[in-house]
């Protein structure tokens, strides 16, 4: 994982760790990476996301709830032609072409879809793929569609911080990994599809607004996406390496999709929703909230609108799209 975040990697934590893990995986063919890891690793990453969270934030929501609800409901839209498509041109089951397909955080979602009984391996390369286009791609297409300059600066995550932590900071990071780790318990025993993360961020949430506990340091979310890469990688034998080999035209495939759809999307949120048409683009991108704030900021786009609407696309993918997607492959059986 530190090697990861040293080449920087997209999902450098996860990705190292992944990697790291699967070879030795296929190598040696041990696979002893403890089912507990996974479940620990969505209640600190529920746990992060609901640190972000801020009562200016829950109010904006609020007042772009009909946008963000067209905005999700046209990432369902996508979601669910894409994977099908994936599912009938690829030797992949529904389940697992869904989740291979959601826009949502690749850590979180390559997590419920081991829930969910898809094969996560393939899941988290396809979303690694799906993420890394997104932050490579949208950036440069969104400008010279709109004849934007950049200024030729690059954008770059705000700086963390070295210095070592305050007592209050270690007191206010053990009470919310505790609200973490409680919610995120009655989640999992809920039996909810990704009820441990859900549940996660809307304890932390919870007491982050209402009482001013929440903080989990960079750092710690970087440890869970090791764990998360190392669950995954374990899951990684040979003959998922020869299918994944095999499907890098399936891969090719879904991003040429892809990537127009959430351009026509963002077009259509700038007509139907009265979004400015760059900061409706750039809300339609299937990456990260901050990487695409940062860079919409960049270029000129409204980076705290682009901000929540992202936030909220990923909370919504990880609220209910798991759920349709059990659904779906209940119903039809496939």
């Amino acid at each position: 994982g530190i090697a990861g975040i040293k080449l920087k990697l997209p999902a450098s934590a996860m990705l190292g760790s992944l990697i790291a893990v699967a070879i030795f995986t296929v190598i040696t063919d041990i696979q002893a990476t403890p089912a507990w890891i996974k479940v620990l690793a969505q209640m600190v990453s529920g746990g992060y996301i609901g640190t972000t969270m801020t009562s200016d934030s829950i109010g904006q929501m609020k007042k772009m709830a009909p946008t963000a609800a067209f905005l999700l409901l046209g990432m369902l839209v996508i979601n669910l032609g894409t994977g099908f498509i994936l599912y009938l041109t690829s030797p992949l089951d529904l389940c697992t072409s869904l989740f291979a397909t959601t826009p949502g955080g690749l850590t979180d979602v390559t997590i419920i879809s081991d829930d969910m009984g898809a094969d996560s391996a393939v899941v988290s390369v396809f979303q690694v793929c799906r993420m890394s286009a997104a932050i490579s791609i949208f950036p440069l297409i969104i400008p010279k569609l709109l004849h934007i300059k950049s200024g030729g600066s690059k954008v770059k995550k705000a700086a963390k911080k070295k210095s070592s932590m305050t007592k209050q900071q270690y007191l206010n990071f053990g009470r919310t990994i505790l609200v973490a780790f409680c919610s995120g318990l009655l989640g999992y025993l809920s039996g909810i599809p990704a009820g441990t993360i859900i549940f996660s961020v809307i304890g932390v949430s919870f007491t982050k607004i209402k009482y001013g506990i929440g903080f989990i340091p960079f750092r710690c979310k970087q440890a869970a996406q090791m764990l998360s890469g190392a669950f995954i990688g374990s899951k990684i034998t040979m003959g998922t390496v020869k299918l994944i080999i095999s499907m890098w035209y399936n891969a090719i495939l879904v991003l040429v999709i892809f990537i127009p759809a959430c351009l026509l999307l963002g077009y259509a949120l700038h007509k139907w929703r009265k979004l400015d048409l760059l900061t409706a683009l750039f809300c339609s991108a299937p990456a990260g909230a901050s990487d695409m704030a940062l860079i919409a900021s960049d270029v000129g786009a409204d980076g705290p609108n682009v901000a929540i609407l992202q936030i909220i696309r990923m909370l919504g993918v990880i609220a209910f799209f798991p759920t349709i997607t059990k659904i779906l492959v209940a119903v039809t059986g496939l």
